[in-house]
C-alpha cells in the first residue's frame, strides 16, 4: 500500500507540473514530462488527458484524438476529456459530434463558459446546413415529371381508336352533315384526324403545363438561400483558442520579487518533494536542478527520521554552506527554497516566507 501511495504522489506531481507548463506556453516541455511520467505510470488517466490536451494545443489533432478516444471509457465523467474532444471534432468539421461532447461537458459542469460559447456558435451552423440541403432534394421530381406528361398527347393523337359516333358527340349537335354521307369518299377520316387532335391538345396542354410551372417557382425561391454557404465555412476557432489562461504562478511574482529585492537574499525557487524544479526565481544559477535533487534527498531522509521517532512532520530546515545559507520550508506538496548570504538571519527569512506559502497552497 505505501508503494502505491508513493506512485500516485509522483504521478500527481508530474501531471500538475505539466499542466503548469501548458498554461505557461511550454508545450514541448509538458509533452516530454508527461511521456516520461506515463512510462512509469501507464494507467494514470489524468496524465493521458493532459497529454491529449498538449498535442491539441501543439496542433497535432490526429495524435490528440487517438489518445483521448482510447481512454474515453475510463474518463467519461471528465470535464476536460469531453471539452477537448469537442474542440478536436469542431476543428475536423464534424459539428454534430462536437456538439454532443460540448453538451456532455455542460452536464458535468453547467458553468463551463468555453463549452457554452462553442455551442452558441455551432448550433446555428447545423441549422443553416439543413436549410441549404432541402432545395436539392425537392428539385429532382421536376425532371422526372416533364417527359411523362409530354408523351401522353403524342400517343393519343391517332383518331382510329375513337368511333365516329363518339367524335360527333364531342363535336356537338350542330354538325351531323359529314358523318354518314361522305363515308365512300373517305373524307370523314381526314376531317377527324385534323379536328380531333387539335381539341385533344387544347384540353391536355393546360393540364400538363400548370404543374410544371408551379413546381419550378418554389425551387427558384429556395435556391436563393445558397448565399449562406460562404458563411458556413467561417470558423472563428483561432480567435477563441488564442485566449490564454493566466499561469497559477502569476500570483507569486509580486511577493517573490519583493523577497528577492532584499539585499541578503540571492534568489529562490519552488520544487516538488521528489526533486523536480517547478518554478525558479533565481536568475543566472546553472546548478538549480542538481540543487533540487540534493535538497529533496535531505528533506526526505530527515522527514522519514521524524516519522520514525514519532516527532511529527518536518516543516523547515537550514543548510549552511561557506558562501551561502539555504532555507527550506514546506508548502503543501511542494518545498519553497530561499538562498541567502551567510550573514542573513534565517528567522526573518522564514517569517517573510510564510506569506508566500499561503499563495503556494492555493495553487
Amino acid at each position: 500500500m505505501p508503494d502505491e501511495l508513493a506512485m500516485d504522489s509522483k504521478a500527481l506531481i508530474f501531471a500538475t507540473l505539466a499542466d503548469v507548463y501548458l498554461t505557461s506556453g511550454m508545450i514541448d516541455e509538458a509533452i516530454s514530462i508527461l511521456k516520461d511520467g506515463l512510462s512509469r505510470n501507464p494507467n494514470y488517466t489524468l496524465g493521458k488527458i493532459i497529454l491529449g490536451r498538449a498535442y491539441y494545443l501543439k496542433g497535432d489533432t490526429e495524435q490528440a484524438l487517438k489518445i483521448l478516444e482510447e481512454i474515453y471509457d475510463q474518463a467519461k465523467e471528465s470535464e476536460s476529456e469531453n471539452l477537448y474532444l469537442g474542440h478536436i471534432y469542431k476543428k475536423l468539421g464534424d459539428y454534430e459530434k462536437a456538439i454532443s461532447f460540448y453538451e456532455a461537458t455542460l452536464k458535468i459542469n453547467p458553468e463551463n463558459k468555453e463549452a457554452k460559447q462553442e455551442l452558441e456558435l455551432l448550433k446555428p451552423k447545423i441549422k443553416r446546413e439543413e436549410v441549404v440541403a432541402m432545395p436539392i432534394e425537392s428539385a429532382k421530381p421536376v425532371e422526372a415529371i416533364t417527359p411523362e406528361t409530354v408523351a401522353i398527347p403524342k400517343e393519343e393523337i391517332p383518331a382510329q381508336e375513337l368511333p365516329v359516333e363518339e367524335i360527333i358527340q364531342k363535336i356537338g349537335p350542330g354538325s351531323p352533315i359529314v358523318g354518314e354521307e361522305k363515308k365512300t369518299e373517305k373524307a370523314p377520316e381526314v376531317v377527324a384526324q385534323k379536328e380531333v387532335p387539335a381539341r385533344v391538345e387544347k384540353e391536355v396542354k393546360p393540364e400538363v403545363q400548370e404543374p410544371v410551372v408551379s413546381q419550378e417557382k418554389p425551387a427558384v425561391e429556395e435556391i436563393e438561400v445558397t448565399p449562406i454557404l460562404p458563411e458556413i465555412g467561417l470558423e472563428p476557432v483561432v480567435e477563441e483558442k488564442v485566449v490564454e489562461k493566466p499561469s497559477p504562478f502569476d500570483a507569486l511574482n509580486e511577493p517573490m520579487q519583493r523577497l528577492i529585492e532584499i539585499k541578503t537574499v540571492k534568489g529562490a525557487f519552488i520544487l516538488s518533494r521528489d526533486g523536480l524544479l517547478i518554478q525558479s526565481y533565481y536568475k543566472g544559477r546553472e546548478d538549480i536542478e542538481e540543487l533540487c535533487a540534493l535538497i529533496a534527498g535531505i528533506f526526505n531522509d530527515a522527514d522519514n527520521a521524524f516519522k520514525f521517532l514519532k516527532a511529527g512532520n518536518l516543516e523547515k530546515f537550514i543548510i549552511e554552506k561557506s558562501d551561502e545559507t539555504i532555507c527550506v520550508i514546506t508548502a503543501g506538496e511542494s518545498l519553497l527554497c530561499i538562498i541567502t548570504k551567510p550573514e542573513a538571519k534565517p528567522g526573518l527569512v522564514f517569517v517573510y516566507a510564510r506569506k508566500i506559502i499561503e499563495e503556494i497552497r492555493k495553487i
